[in-house]
């Protein structure tokens, strides 16, 4: 006897943790791409583009690497869950910020890389950012844990 699956539902450990990934990725260059143009602004960096730029591309690498060490952490049920969540996204984005300093530079670029990013808790845009970030990808991971793909 064969069981039918409704086609919007997915098995928890067959692909959340890939859209996870996703989503992890494109907030990690969103709030690189916000905390690197409030800072050109406060340092009047020549660049603020070209600093805006690279840092969108190593926080959407960064976000992707972290999440696959950290993915496991969201969408857990409850108080624990939140919990979880909250330190997942704590030590997201120094761990992001390691491996774009690595990329960019391996040895002092991982330590300045892992600093830069606390910079995202000093600003009221940033910080608010990577809030809305933490809550709408732990929502949808709790969906997908759930089994529903949408």
């Amino acid at each position: 006897m064969t069981i039918h699956r409704h086609p919007s539902r997915i098995e928890p450990w067959k692909g959340w943790r890939i859209i996870i990934l996703f989503e992890c990725a494109i907030a990690g260059s969103v709030v690189a791409f916000t905390l690197a143009r409030l800072l050109a602004g406060d340092n009047g960096a020549p660049t603020p583009d070209v600093t805006a730029g690279l840092a969108t591309v190593l926080g959407g690498i960064g976000g992707a690497v972290g999440s696959l060490i950290l993915a496991g952490g969201y969408g857990l049920p409850g108080r624990r869950g939140w919990l979880f969540a909250v330190l997942c996204s704590l030590i997201a984005p120094p761990l992001a910020g390691g491996v774009g300093g690595t990329l960019m530079m391996p040895g002092p670029g991982t330590l300045i890389g892992a600093y830069f990013p606390l910079w995202t808790f000093y600003y009221p845009q940033s910080l608010g950012l990577w809030l809305i970030c933490l809550v709408l990808i732990h929502l949808h991971a709790r969906r997908l844990r759930s089994g529903h793909f949408m």
